[in-house]
C-alpha cells in the first residue's frame, strides 16, 4: 500500500510519558498507509532512545538523530526526507485522534485533492478540562472571503465579523501540506527565528496559494501545560523579537501585502512587545533590580519598531488587555506595566495548573 502521508515529529527534552503518548496516538490508527519521522534534535536525555525502541517495533517509523539546531531545522530536514505527496507536523507533547488518518485520507483523496494546504480542527487541553477551537464554517475550499481573513490573520490574530476568534490559523499542527507545493515555492523554517517560527512559515505559505481546504472535524489534541516555552523565561526575547518582525516585513515585501498587513503588522510588533515584558524584562525569573528593568523597558520602546508601532497602531484592532498595555507604554507608565504583567501571569499558571 502507497503510503500518502508523512508526520513529521520534532523531538527536543520531553516528558517520557507525553512523547509515548504522542507516538502511541500516531500508531493508534485505523489505517496503515503513512510514515512518521521522528527527529532527535540531540535530546539529552532518553527522548532519542525512545525514538528508536519505536522505530524497531514498526516500519512506519523512521528516525533522524541530529545534533541540537533548533526545531526549525530539525523540521526542515524531515521535509526534506519527506517522499509522500502529503506531510503534517505533530508536536511531540501533543496527540492526535484515532481517526486523524483516515479523515485525512479520506478528504485529502475526494474532495481536497486538488489543495496546497488543508486546515481541520483542535481542542487546547488543560488539566482542568479542554475547549475545542474551529473557524465555525462548513467543510470545503475557503472562499474569497474567508482566505483573504485567515491570510491576514498571520500578521496578527484571527477576526472574523468583527470578533476575536482563537482558532489558530498560525500553527503548523493544525494543517496538512502538499508536499511539492512546499518545495516549489521553496518554503522552510527559517533556523535563526527561534520564536514564531510557525507564524513565519504560515504567512508565507498561506500567501503562496488560494488552494485552502478546511476539515470542519477535530482532528488534533493540543497539551497546554505550564513549563511549555511559551511561558518560559528567556532573556533572548527581544533579540528573538527583531527577527520575527523583520521576518515578517520580508514576506510582506514578497507578497507585495504592504496594504493589506501594514495595520495588523503594527499590532503584531505592539504584542511581541508585550510578550517581551512578560518572558524578560518583567517576569519572575529576571533577578535585576526593578529600577534597571525599567530603564532598559525606557531604553526599548524608544527605539524602532516599536516607537512608531505604538504612535501609530489602531486602538479598535486591539483587545481591551491590549489596549490597556499600548496606552501604558505609550505614556510610559512602565511600572503599571509591571504590576499588570505580574498579575497576567499569576493567573496563567493558575488557569495552567
Amino acid at each position: 500500500m502507497r503510503e500518502f502521508l508523512t508526520i513529521i515529529v520534532p523531538v527536543y527534552k520531553i516528558k517520557e510519558d507525553y512523547l509515548r503518548r504522542c507516538i502511541d496516538s500516531l500508531l493508534d490508527q485505523e489505517r496503515n498507509d503513512y510514515k512518521i519521522i521522528l527527529v532527535d534534535d540531540g535530546s539529552p536525555d532518553q527522548c532519542g532512545a525512545v525514538c528508536d525502541e519505536y522505530a524497531k517495533k514498526t516500519p512506519l517509523i523512521s528516525v533522524i538523530h541530529q545534533e541540537n539546531q533548533g526545531v526549525s531545522v530539525a523540521r526542515n530536514n524531515a521535509i526534506k526526507a519527506t517522499t509522500t505527496e502529503w506531510l503534517s507536523f505533530v508536536d511531540a507533547d501533543d496527540w492526535v485522534e484515532k481517526d486523524y488518518i483516515s479523515t485525512l485520507y479520506r478528504e485529502l483523496n475526494e474532495n481536497a485533492f486538488d489543495a496546497d494546504i488543508v486546515m481541520y480542527e483542535y481542542s487546547r487541553e488543560f488539566k482542568s478540562g479542554r475547549h475545542e477551537e474551529t473557524l465555525k464554517i462548513n467543510t470545503g475550499y475557503l472562499d474569497s472571503t474567508m482566505l483573504n481573513i485567515v491570510r491576514q490573520s498571520t500578521f496578527y490574530k484571527l477576526v472574523i465579523d468583527g470578533k476575536e476568534n482563537p482558532y489558530t490559523v498560525i500553527a503548523i499542527w493544525d494543517k496538512v501540506y502538499r508536499t511539492s507545493f512546499l518545495k516549489n515555492e521553496n518554503l522552510w523554517f527559517i533556523p535563526e527565528a527561534r520564536k514564531g517560527q510557525d507564524r513565519l512559515f504560515n504567512a508565507d505559505a498561506l500567501n503562496s496559494t488560494s488552494k485552502i481546504y478546511y476539515i470542519g472535524k477535530q482532528l488534533y489534541r493540543y497539551r497546554c501545560w505550564e513549563e511549555s516555552r511559551t511561558n518560559r523565561y528567556d532573556n533572548n526575547i527581544p533579540r528573538l523579537t527583531e527577527i520575527e518582525i523583520n521576518s515578517l516585513y520580508k514576506i510582506i515585501e514578497k507578497h507585495h501585502l504592504q496594504q493589506m498587513a501594514k495595520e495588523y503588522l503594527n499590532c503584531r510588533i505592539c504584542t511581541r512587545l508585550y510578550t517581551c515584558m512578560r518572558l524578560y524584562y518583567f517576569h519572575e525569573n529576571n533577578t535585576k533590580p526593578l529600577k534597571v528593568k525599567l530603564q532598559e523597558v525606557r531604553k526599548l520602546v524608544e527605539s524602532e519598531p516599536y516607537c512608531e508601532a505604538l504612535k501609530t497602531v489602531k486602538l479598535s484592532y486591539l483587545n481591551i488587555q491590549e489596549k490597556v498595555f499600548v496606552v501604558c507604554m505609550k505614556a510610559k507608565m512602565f511600572r503599571v506595566v509591571y504590576f499588570l504583567v505580574k498579575a497576567k501571569s499569576g493567573r496563567t499558571k493558575k488557569k495552567l495548573s
